[in-house]
């Protein structure tokens, strides 16, 4: 199974989804098309701050450990 991200309505592959955070984070003033959620242009510095709020969000989301990604895989297949 490919794991992937979903991003502005998109599922995109976590390893793309790596590499351009990676980018965004090596070219700070450099715009990009979208941000992570945002659909108009942004900033590699837009974008890391938007990664970092995500990444934020979800850890003050106080998920038990054993219970994380369980409702991401259920979506995928269909399940609610």
């Amino acid at each position: 199974m490919k794991r992937c991200v979903r991003v502005l309505g998109h599922m995109i592959p976590l390893g793309a989804y790596v590499a351009a955070i990676k980018q965004a984070k090596a070219n700070p003033t450099k715009t990009f098309k979208t941000g992570l959620t945002t659909w108009w242009p942004t900033t590699g510095a837009e974008i890391v701050e938007q990664f970092m709020a995500g990444v934020n969000d979800r850890i003050t989301q106080a998920v038990p450990y054993n219970k994380r990604g369980k409702a991401i895989v259920l979506i995928l297949k269909g399940v609610k």
